[in-house]
């Protein structure tokens, strides 16, 4: 019925939240601005302001009711009625409104957040009357950027996996589809193309050209960005996509566009015409329609800035504004920041920092080199600088008034808060970037609903972070982004391998591992892959865990990623060394130090470090074991990657009270135990095993084993990684103790007897105690066969793509 109303009664009669006695001022004015209810118009300086429905809506409530603060469930009831919204959609919603009347977040010197109360209407206005002239309809400027209060830094504990989002954030999404759809009044705005630029088709056949394959890919997607009002599919999923290589016809077309969730593919080819180039533009909609055409210029750089301002103007795109820091319309700069962001794509960032760092050292404005330059420190270690560069983005998108551009860099800025650990930090950054994000851009959407999702995974939030995982999933399925599933789907995995449900966990990574191979999606595959290795190690699988990282592993070095290669290797060095199989961990030990030392990614050192101790102390060797955990230790606290501090400091803990070494042991628990004050869900329940590990190292061996025998009694079905040393500890005390008879009767034992070589030999040590001998010979052959199994066995070497 409200929907009705909208359409025959008169704007200030129609609304509810307007008084009912007699008929209000239709017009007020302050400062330059003059608002118009019957018109629904806003005129700031005789120019008229276009709003969206909505938010003209909220700035007729909050002015009918400026004599006090209107609460935001009061205001969300007005405004969606009985549809479930969050804080964010008025959030949305405010900012919008605050940016048409010259306001903003930071001056609130029209519209003021009363904290505690909701919002209210400060500004002095005056009525006019019917006399006032409404000027002529004028053309739309760019509107005025929106400042922002700083986001503070706390220091809190993180997970490395993608960002995400708050479990009913998506509702804004079916809001605005549903506002577009159903309100009569309202104007819609078309849907934004959602855009692929597929890699370059390189027929020049000259080497010195090799770059302009994803390098031309990755400028003409950051052009597009740049322009704003289309939706891109970010590079770095095209260039995992096997099939954006391949010729293009209408089905290949279509099946491509289906795995992007994009409406419109561009494809490129370069060659080369005596002392010209041709650069072939191709443009594929929906229905079959296509465009045409050729370019011709002296370098193949400009040529791509040439073909981005072409394909805006096919699709009746307005030109972006020609504003210093935007774009890199030199041929020169435009040809450094290709080749960066080909050596992005390669992950080779020592090279993409150097041809950023051109970029900037020519022109400090460029503000996406400059978030391209953040990206590839960030990826290499160096936080602080990544930060700091990121920060300058936003401060320059802010100024410029780019949203495109904000998205990014609080995207950016917000992965580096994960990353240390600094949660609230991460969540703000995200929120801000949620807002500015249009409901248009479902790519950009699902990916930050994502990544609020995992801060909440994070905080301990656990049904808000499910549910936001699975609304994140509706809008990749609604949207037919088969690669946005995958992502969320591994999220989802991520997730329930946290609750201890490796069986879900490993259902949700096969959906999701057939959601990559269909979307073509080559990097997401290997780590999914890899993923799921580790859930079936988590369940006891090991054969199959090693099986799935081969699989992962020569995906990763077929496609030359050498980050998926590094971070596979260090797993499956874990799995190989419990089998023994000391060649194949030194072979993939030397290559991982080779990837780490030519990336100088501390990260991957400080992931091989700790992999390579778990090797030193299987071979007994307890001082190499404990340099090796002090080294990843330092690597890890240097890129200020809290996460992995606490289990590498367990590891020390464990190996420092085997060794003897109580004064390394005893700082070790200390510092493991200020983590777990600031964080108790995340560790509090590893504090029981070190207490014991101490205990054993004072000489009290029995007490120790009695209390972890003690622990797992009362807690006979706990999973998780704390659980699962606790048994192994256990079961390593009472094998050396001789107390076995409880290793034959634990039932917690049963998932790790089939394939786990330290399970069995426990096993085999107790059937031997207690005088089983036939028993033991009978689980000691198997286990030697495990270490023969043929799924061990070093798959063929595969060359890394040039």
């Amino acid at each position: 019925m409200r929907r009705c109303l909208r359409i025959v009664v008169p704007p200030h009669r129609r609304n509810p939240f307007l008084p009912a006695a007699a008929a209000p001022p239709a017009r007020y004015r302050f400062d330059d601005v003059l608002i118009d209810l019957d018109a629904r118009e806003i005129l700031r300086a005789d120019e008229r302001i276009e709003v969206e429905a909505k938010v003209f809506d909220l700035i007729a409530l909050l002015l009918a009711n400026r004599e006090r603060a209107m609460d935001k469930r009061e205001l969300n009831s007005i405004l969606w009625g009985d549809r479930p919204v969050t804080d964010a959609a008025l959030s949305q919603q405010l900012r919008k409104a605050r940016r048409a009347l010259g306001d903003d977040g930071n001056a609130q010197r029209v519209i003021r957040t009363v904290h505690g109360r909701g919002l209210r209407w400060v500004a002095e206005v005056a009525a006019v009357g019917p006399e006032v002239p409404v000027a002529p309809a004028l053309a739309l400027p760019p509107a005025p950027a929106v400042a922002r209060a700083p986001v503070p830094a706390r220091a809190r504990r993180h997970r490395a996996i993608a960002l995400g989002c708050v479990a009913v954030l998506v509702l804004l999404v079916i809001g605005f589809a549903w506002q577009g759809s159903h309100d009569a009044r309202a104007p819609r705005a078309a849907p934004a193309p959602r855009i692929a630029i597929l890699p370059l088709d390189d027929q020049s056949a000259e080497p010195a050209l090799a770059w302009t394959r994803r390098g031309l890919m990755g400028l003409m997607a950051g052009l597009f960005e740049q322009g704003g009002r289309v939706d891109v599919v970010p590079a770095r999923s095209i260039d995992a996509i096997d099939a954006a290589a391949r010729p293009l016809d209408a089905t290949s077309a279509r099946a491509l566009r289906g795995a992007l969730g994009a409406t419109h593919l561009v494809a490129t080819r370069l060659r080369r015409v005596g002392p010209l180039y041709e650069f072939d533009l191709r443009l594929l909609a929906p229905g079959g329609v296509e465009r045409n055409d050729t370019l011709h210029g002296d370098a193949p750089a400009p040529l791509a800035v040439q073909a981005v301002q072409r394909i805006r103007r096919w699709l009746g795109l307005d030109e972006p504004a020609s504003t210093p820091g935007r774009g890199v319309a030199d041929p020169f700069l435009a040809e450094a920041h290709a080749r960066g962001l080909d050596a992005q794509l390669h992950g080779n960032h020592a090279a993409a920092r150097r041809y950023f760092e051109i970029c900037l050292d020519q022109d400090p404005a460029l503000a996406w080199a400059r978030l391209g330059l953040s990206i590839t420190q960030g990826e290499t270690g160096d936080f602080a600088a990544s930060q700091e560069n990121a920060a300058r983005v936003e401060a320059s998108a802010r100024e410029l008034g780019d949203d495109e551009l904000l998205v990014a860099a609080l995207r950016q800025q917000g992965s580096l808060a994960f990353r240390r650990g600094d949660l609230e930090s991460a969540a703000a950054l995200v929120a801000s970037a949620l807002e500015d994000v249009s409901a248009a851009r479902p790519l950009a959407l699902t990916e930050l609903l994502v990544a609020r999702a995992s801060i909440d995974d994070e905080r301990g939030r656990f049904d808000a972070s499910r549910s936001g995982f699975e609304h994140a999933l509706a809008l990749a399925r609604e949207t037919g982004n088969r690669r946005g599933e995958a992502l969320v789907l591994v999220n989802i995995a991520s997730l329930e391998n946290g609750a201890g449900d490796a069986a879900g966990a490993a259902r949700s990574l096969r959906a999701g591992l057939a959601a990559a191979r269909e979307a073509g999606d080559g990097s997401l595959e290997t780590m999914t892959l890899a993923n799921l290795a580790a859930t079936e190690a988590n369940q006891g699988h090991l054969l199959d865990a090693v099986a799935l990282e081969r699989q992962a592993l020569a995906h990763a070095r077929r496609r030359g990623d050498v980050h998926s290669e590094a971070l596979v290797s260090t797993q499956l060095i874990r799995l190989l060394a419990l089998f023994g199989r000391d060649a194949d961990v030194v072979t993939l030990a030397r290559r991982s130090a080779e990837l780490a030392d030519e990336s100088g990614n501390p990260y991957w050192q400080a992931e091989l470090q700790w992999a390579l101790a778990g090797v030193s102390e299987a071979r007994g060797e307890h001082a190499e074991a404990l340099a090796q955990l002090e080294r990843a230790r330092g690597l890890y606290a240097g890129i200020g990657m809290t996460r992995n501090l606490a289990p590498v400091l367990a590891s020390i803990v464990e190996i420092a009270a085997r060794a003897g070494e109580r004064s390394t042991a005893q700082a070790a628990a200390s510092a493991f135990r200020a983590i777990a004050a600031a964080d108790p869900r995340a560790w509090n329940e590893w504090l029981p095993l070190l207490d014991a590990q101490l205990q054993a190292l004072e000489g009290d061996v029995a007490g120790a084993t009695a209390a972890l025998s003690d622990r797992l009694d009362h807690a006979p079905d706990a999973r998780g990684a704390a659980a699962q040393a606790t048994l192994f500890q256990l079961g390593r005390w009472q094998a050396t103790t001789g107390a076995t008879e409880d290793l034959l009767l634990r039932e917690a034992w049963t998932p790790w007897l089939a394939e786990h070589p330290d399970a069995i030999g426990f096993r085999v040590t107790a059937l031997r105690t207690a005088g089983r001998v036939d028993e033991a010979a009978a689980e000691q052959s198997r286990l030697d066969g495990l270490r023969r199994a043929p799924q061990l066995d070093q798959a063929p070497h595969v060359a890394p793509q040039a």
